[in-house]
């Protein structure tokens, strides 16, 4: 494959090159296809014009350029990139002079060795780092050192870098202000999309590279012609001290006091002379000394984190480039004339120097940068970011919570958003763990905590990891009140974003473009790992502590993208175990997937039952117990029905419900399923079936409570004359329980209806001994939605 760029000046021949990129950039082409995009631009800069400019061995005609639009992206995340500049002339030492200490470690310099001519070589891996990468070179030539610099545009291939990544960009600075930036990245981009107050030191130290030119050609102009005015000078002196023409009003006083003979009278004289102790200097003063203090902490503090063996990840390149910017401010302090110049104590009004004096007027309007360098963002400041996959899972945990309170229901009750401490690299950093988490309540009761990066531990109190520490990047915990168990209950869900991508092409697509975004295979197995790790424990005040699994769903998020009437991939997955992955991106419409499952499990209108939380231990998910075992949750859970009526039964099948000797009782399964989900039948315990009341022929009651001893299911022409009171031939699915010694109870229910679907009720054993009326009984577990 042919070089990518070759780039040929006077000193030198730069060539880059990579593996096959078409990969690449077919991927790139599909995600701006699918989110209706032509084309994305892409861009080389170079610190002076080239002569000759290669793009893929096409030679580009026209003028030397130093700033070139490629014709077709060239440079991606995730893809590893040869750099390599051939020396023309004797060039004895070159060197990659980055921020970044590991990127320069991967350059290697080797001199001219007979017909070789010097060279300096090195790998660069884009990894998850997007935007301008940016690769300095220092270089001695005949003893005289030069530099040059190139500029590549590096593009994200899962999402838009003018749309998506902004849009990341404002939710996470909405909550979490600064903590994107970064000191040492290996690409930089636009700083102007923040708006936050404050005193942070990266952005002071990126508008202060990008303005240090103008600032120090305007010291150079005012050291050469410094700012003087006309200046009143009074001293008072003795009359054989005066000097030089004297005022007539004075020389009038002289002359009277010596003709009195007070020849010991001082008299006070003003003249006008030029100074440099103007308001103006005192501020040119006051900005050149706070300037180089702050880079003097700057330089200080990086140097002293940057001594740590295993942390040192700033280049000595840069932290020299610190103190070199540092010398013509210390040169400019050192001028005589500034040590004329008193302290700056403010303006009393506006300045004409300043605002227009050649020197001065750079200088003033330098410093107003800097002043307000969150607010006065114009001129484009650069400023590393951190890496796209950091960005993409704050942006993932911020969206749930956003979900939560705009669409949920759910009302922000603390924010412990962790403070933003500073390292000592000058990086926001977060404090993970509930203890920094995001708590809701909404009106109903339910509440909710949304942490980032909780750890589980081996000493974890409530929840603990028994073998490895686990950390997800986002926990969602939510506590649904208490309701026919009179307990609280509290529900885990997982996400791990995960900023990857498995694309499988349609094998039955002829052009074979369209395709299926995955989320990768390792992901998936991670969400196992959590479930499977993360136990709860219960008592803990006993040594036998009962322990559960807490987490009712693990899920990857990724920036897969589907249309608007797309199948989530993994739904069915999602629905059967409880573990799957969301695609989720700045404005796709496949954003509300998640959306829908959250509704789904926790509801959004402030409407909340016992029943809600019931309606999570149904689903299929969580009904999966250890092969062997059965999994309930009400251990006494009891079916109220009614008895049908006798018709072309036999009359024996009825008198051995009334004797107590009945072993056997029937139902159609699509009566059971169509009023509640077909896992439940397994759990009933008991049946309440409701006889003729004596007294009241018009409704029925319940005294007896018969135990279940096994439920099956099979068809209707399998179930006996003897078992069902007559036979059938029909193929119908039928529920068939077998029935131990009734219990009886202590106090009948009242009033049960004579159809079969209205006095069909799920409910406890507890339940039932505490009600007289049937329309006083409480349920358990929802109805299915397809409940008529």
């Amino acid at each position: 494959m042919p070089e990518l760029l070759q780039i040929i000046t006077e000193d030198f021949e730069l060539t880059v090159w990579s593996r096959d990129i078409s990969a690449r950039q077919q991927t790139h082409d599909n995600t701006l296809k699918n989110h209706g995009q032509q084309s994305q631009a892409a861009g080389v800069r170079l610190s002076s014009a080239a002569l000759t400019l290669r793009v893929q061995g096409e030679e580009v005609e026209g003028e030397p350029v130093s700033v070139l639009e490629l014709p077709r992206p060239l440079f991606f995340e995730n893809t590893e990139y040869q750099f390599e500049w051939i020396f023309h002339e004797d060039v004895t030492s070159a060197e990659l002079t980055h921020r970044s200490r590991q990127l320069n470690d991967g350059f290697r310099f080797a001199p001219a060795r007979g017909s070789m001519p010097a060279r300096l070589t090195g790998n660069v891996q884009t990894g998850n780092d997007v935007g301008w990468l940016r690769l300095p070179v220092s270089y001695t030539r005949h003893g005289r050192a030069l530099q040059h610099a190139l500029a590549v545009e590096v593009l994200p291939t899962k999402m838009l870098l003018q749309r998506d990544l902004p849009a990341m960009y404002e939710v996470i600075d909405q909550s979490f202000p600064l903590w994107r930036f970064s000191l040492v990245e290996k690409t930089g981009q636009d700083a102007a999309s923040s708006r936050q107050r404050g005193n942070f030191p990266l952005l002071w130290l990126a508008q202060f590279a990008r303005l240090r030119e103008k600032f120090e050609q305007g010291l150079q102009v005012i050291r050469l012609a410094p700012h003087s005015r006309l200046q009143a000078d009074v001293r008072y002196s003795r009359a054989d001290r005066l000097k030089g023409r004297i005022p007539h009003r004075l020389g009038e006083r002289v002359r009277d006091d010596l003709a009195s003979q007070r020849t010991d009278r001082r008299y006070r004289v003003e003249k006008k002379r030029l100074s440099v102790d103007t308001p103006e200097n005192r501020f040119i003063k006051m900005v050149v000394s706070k300037s180089r203090q702050q880079l003097a902490g700057l330089e200080q503090r990086l140097r002293l984190g940057n001594q740590v063996p295993d942390r040192q990840r700033l280049s000595d390149a840069f932290l020299q480039e610190l103190n070199n910017w540092q010398k013509p401010m210390q040169k400019m302090l050192d001028r005589s004339f500034l040590q004329e110049v008193g302290d700056y104590t403010g303006m009393n009004g506006e300045s004409l120097v300043l605002q227009q004096k050649t020197g001065y007027s750079s200088v003033y309007r330098v410093w107003q940068e800097l002043k307000f360098y969150l607010d006065v963002l114009a001129g484009q400041s650069e400023v590393s970011m951190k890496s796209v996959a950091e960005i993409y899972e704050i942006w993932c945990f911020l969206r749930i919570r956003q979900m939560l309170l705009d669409d949920l229901g759910f009302e922000e009750v603390a924010a412990k958003k962790s403070g933003l401490e500073l390292n000592e690299f000058f990086e926001y950093r977060l404090q993970d763990g509930f203890a920094g988490a995001f708590r809701f309540k909404r009106s109903d009761g339910v509440t909710a905590s949304l942490a980032h990066e909780p750890r589980f531990t081996r000493k974890g109190v409530s929840i603990r990891s028994y073998l490895v520490t686990q950390k997800p990047d986002i926990v969602l915990e939510v506590c649904l009140p208490g309701g026919t168990r009179d307990k609280e209950r509290r529900f885990i869900w997982l996400f791990d974003a995960k900023y990857r991508i498995k694309t499988e092409r349609n094998q039955y697509e002829e052009d074979d473009i369209d395709s299926t975004d995955f989320v990768p295979d390792d992901a998936i197995n991670q969400m196992h790992r959590y479930r499977d790790a993360l136990i709860a424990l219960h008592d803990s005040s006993t040594d036998n502590q009962r322990k559960s699994r807490p987490v009712f769903g693990a899920f990857a998020l990724y920036p897969g993208h589907f249309a608007q009437d797309d199948y989530n991939p993994y739904a069915d997955a999602i629905k059967e175990i409880g573990i799957g992955a969301f695609p989720l991106l700045p404005g796709a419409s496949s954003d509300g997937w998640l959306l829908d499952y959250l509704r789904s499990q926790i509801g959004d209108t402030g409407n909340y039952t016992h029943e809600m939380a019931d309606a999570l231990f149904v689903q299929d998910a969580a009904r999966i117990p250890v092969h062997g075992m059965k999994q309930v949750l009400y251990p006494d859970l009891c079916m109220t029905i009614s008895l049908g009526g006798a018709r072309e039964r036999d009359r024996d099948y009825f008198e051995r419900f009334e004797q107590g000797t009945a072993g056997w009782y029937h139902m159609p399964q699509a009566t059971f399923v169509g009023k509640f989900e077909q896992h439940v039948v397994e759990e009933i315990r008991y049946l309440a079936l409701a006889r003729t009341s004596p007294s009241d022929s018009n409704s029925k009651q319940i005294d007896r409570i018969w135990p279940v001893l096994g439920v099956r299911l099979g068809p209707r022409h399998a179930i006996t004359a003897a078992m069902a009171g007559k036979a059938s031939t029909s193929d119908t699915a039928y529920y068939l329980f077998k029935l131990g010694r009734p219990l009886t109870l202590h106090q009948p229910i009242y009033r049960v209806p004579h159809a079969i679907r209205p006095s069909m009720k799920l409910t406890t054993l507890k339940l039932l001994e505490q009600q007289s009326l049937f329309s006083q009984l409480p349920a358990v577990y929802p109805h299915t939605l397809n409940q008529p």
